[in-house]
């Protein structure tokens, strides 16, 4: 059997293709795309389909027509590109219903179930932003009591599973950031004034500009937490990716430029920026586990954390690192499955085959 997951953010757009047989995953494999949904049109997402799908099946003897189930997730009804989260969801649906029809597709719900097309119309806040249930169920088939903490390009989902099954106490994106279980700040997409409103500048704390003049991917890049080719997102002034780029957008944070600030002095900038996200993703992990293992008593020795996503070594186990956590594993050691980039859109491939598929 062979399923595509799709993981349809604001942002990036995820797809993995399994091949599953016996209760195993036989081969995987996965793409993702920059698809800013504010700066593209219903023609664009159809067309992004049918790259996503193209690209898996390169190479490959598999024809778009022999993929048995499509398993899709949905976040980019969130997206300004929409008035609303339903104006959202319809056009999204309607555009993977030109591409693939109605049959194979199945939609992950917020209630850790998979509804087919028309039921996903009728209901689609249920299928609003629940990329993290997917994920949750798939790896709960795995380690059924733990802590999954999800790092991506924009936002980063903590998620307790109890039994195998997500327990959360929130269930949209409002609920989750109420209770500490959604963090709005990621590895590329979080803007400096939502890490920090000072930076150190020649003995000084400067309050820095409001201004979008650089991006935390900025910041990482100078660093060396991610490469150019995980660069992907657009820069602050649609220059290129490249470190003197970098460099001079993060000068701009203080009014200043290459001319004024040594790379040094930014790279200080840029560690001390650094630090501050560690610290706020720290505060809300805390504020979480407190309230967690008041209701969940078992989480609160040496709880098992598993970590998958882009930031998920420099960002997510350097925060569980300040707060003492050491029972932590990757999402590659768990599952066997390599890509903690794409890890959304395999585990909702995944969560159908193994949970889901009698059902349909």
């Amino acid at each position: 059997m062979y399923i595509i997951g799709f993981d349809i953010g604001g942002a990036n757009t995820k797809a993995a293709l399994l091949e599953c047989k016996g209760n195993k995953i036989i081969s995987a494999r996965s793409v993702i795309e920059y698809f800013p949904f504010w700066q593209k049109t219903s023609k664009d997402i159809i067309k992004m389909l049918n790259r996503l799908v193209n690209r898996l099946t390169s190479n490959s003897p598999i024809t778009q027509e022999e993929i048995n189930l499509f398993a899709i997730t949905i976040t980019a009804e969130l997206s300004d590109a929409f008035y609303t989260k339903r104006e959202g969801i319809f056009i999204i649906l309607e555009a993977l219903k030109e591409v693939f029809g109605t049959e194979r597709l199945k939609f992950m719900t917020t209630n850790n179930q998979f509804v087919d097309f028309f039921l996903a119309k009728k209901e689609y806040l249920a299928i609003s932003a629940a990329n993290w249930v997917g994920t949750a169920l798939f790896v709960g088939n795995f380690i059924p009591n733990c802590i999954l903490i999800d790092g991506g390009s924009t936002t980063i989902d903590i998620i307790p599973i109890v039994n195998s099954l997500p327990n959360t106490k929130g269930k949209d994106d409002t609920t989750r950031l109420i209770n500490h279980e959604l963090i709005y700040t990621g590895a590329l997409r979080a803007t400096i004034p939502s890490i920090t409103h000072f930076v150190p500048y020649q003995g000084n704390q400067v309050r820095i500009s409001f201004e979008k003049f650089a991006l935390v991917s900025d910041v990482h890049r100078i660093l060396n937490n991610i490469t150019e080719e995980e660069y992907i997102n657009d820069t602050a002034d649609q220059r290129s990716t490249s470190l003197e780029d970098c460099y001079a957008r993060l000068a701009r944070m203080i009014c200043s430029d290459l001319d004024l600030i040594s790379k040094k002095e930014l790279i200080r900038i840029a560690e001390y920026i650094y630090q501050k996200q560690i610290d706020l993703i720290s505060s809300e992990i805390k504020l979480l586990m407190n309230d967690l293992v008041k209701r969940l008593p078992n989480f609160e020795n040496n709880p098992q954390f598993i970590i998958t996503g882009l930031s998920s070594d420099f960002l997510i186990k350097k925060a569980l690192d300040s707060l003492n956590y050491k029972n932590i594993v990757d999402f590659k050691q768990v599952t066997g499955i390599p890509d903690n980039i794409s890890s959304s859109a395999y585990a909702v491939a995944g969560a159908l085959y193994f949970n889901h598929l009698n059902e349909f």
